[in-house]
């Protein structure tokens, strides 16, 4: 086994807990195997951790323990099962994420449980070499229905990875009714949004009710995927609501589960541009129509931010989609808004939704925080697993 020597010099994360170590920060030994176990030391010698070397990445190891083991069969089935039993413990719900990558000290592997069946990612070169090993670890000790990969991620390019996806066990079919916090949703486990269905917003679909600031409310759920914040606002009592997607897959199954959640008479999905309908909307408001205006308004944008030189076009484009939805605000109101980009953090998201409050005339007061589910934990070493934070805010009148 090889073992990678840091350089001497300051700032490596991997020696405060953080997982990653990157390839400026040792000196690569000839002929290392790609996906090969490595073991990190100082550059005075002292072991640091042992974890899985890849030869394309800029991450070249992910480590997976701080202590002298294997990282066989026997420590892949423990880690596993410490996942799924932590899951028992604190999210026992059937649609839950399993398995979080870093977050359950396993890189490079998510793990999402619908019901019975399985969806697996493997986004490392290391995971990926390993990956029929772990889905016979699976079927041993979870005996599921079904197990779906979806590797059909363009983050596997970073690992010199192809991207494929298909049903590694049971029946080819891979749309189900799944129990998703209150509602009841069609979904498919081939979707290209996540694995089927966003987990991490789980928590925060079912305390929607409670953000509801009156009686009689009106929704408006933007950036709506399956719609899951307006069919729980509609099932906590919420009178009427709107949501909107730019994909016409999303509005479908949005339909499809306000069907089966009993709430379809009371939701409208909209396939549009969240942009182009707000600045629609929001000119229509500022026209003297007050039944175009909203009480609870939920912006659940993608990542605006894939990279640092984007950052500036996406403080833009948040301000912008903010500006438009505080004009569709009633007073008295409440605003929540997600961000999950790591470029542009909670604390500078939160800035720019002010900016807007401020050109749009608006006192916001923050009422909560909030971030994914307890399924998604988060390691304080790796902020990476802090990727989605909430914030919900009332409109003073």
């Amino acid at each position: 086994m090889a073992t990678l020597v840091l350089h001497p010099r300051q700032g490596h994360r991997c020696l405060s807990g953080h997982a990653w170590v990157f390839r400026s920060e040792f000196t690569v030994p000839a002929g290392l195997e790609d996906g090969a176990v490595v073991d990190v030391a100082d550059h005075r010698g002292r072991f640091i951790g042992r974890g899985l070397y890849s030869a394309s990445s800029q991450i070249a190891v992910r480590l997976f323990t701080r202590n002298d083991e294997a990282l066989d069969e026997a420590f892949l089935i423990r880690r596993l099962r410490a996942a799924v039993d932590y899951r028992r413990s604190i999210w026992d719900r059937p649609c839950r994420r399993l398995v979080a990558s870093e977050a359950d000290q396993l890189p490079g592997l998510i793990i999402d449980a619908y019901h019975d069946r399985l969806v697996v990612q493997a986004t490392t070169v290391g995971i990926d070499r390993r990956l029929d090993l772990i889905l016979e670890l699976l079927r041993s000790f979870l005996h599921p229905s079904q197990i779906v990969e979806r590797n059909d991620l363009p983050v596997r390019k970073l690992e010199g990875l192809p991207e494929r996806s298909g049903v590694r066990f049971g029946p080819p079919e891979t749309t189900l009714m799944a129990q998703l916090g209150a509602a009841t949703s069609a979904i498919d486990l081939a979707d290209p949004h996540k694995t089927g269905a966003y987990l991490d917003q789980q928590a925060s679909h079912l305390a929607v009710g409670t953000w509801i600031p009156r009686k009689n409310a009106r929704i408006l759920d933007v950036c709506c995927h399956l719609g899951g914040f307006a069919i729980h606002a509609l099932l906590a009592g919420a009178a009427s609501a709107i949501a909107i997607d730019s994909s016409p897959a999303a509005i479908v199954g949005t339909r499809r589960s306000a069907e089966l959640s009993g709430v379809a008479d009371r939701l409208t999905a909209i396939e549009a541009d969240a942009f182009t309908w707000l600045r629609a909307a929001s000119d229509r408001s500022a026209t003297s129509d007050p039944t175009s205006q909203f009480d609870l308004i939920l912006l659940d944008p993608p990542a605006f931010a894939r990279n640092k030189a984007a950052v500036a076009g996406a403080r833009r484009g948040y301000k912008e989609l903010h500006v438009r939805a505080l004009r569709l605000l009633a007073p008295g109101g409440v605003l929540a808004s997600w961000t999950c980009s790591h470029h542009v953090g909670p604390e500078d998201f939160l800035s720019i939704i002010l900016d807007a409050a401020a050109d749009t005339g608006r006192t916001m007061r923050l009422e909560r925080t909030v971030g994914a589910s307890p399924d998604h934990p988060v390691l304080p070493a790796v902020p990476e697993t802090r990727y989605l934070t909430g914030f919900v805010l009332s409109a003073l009148e």
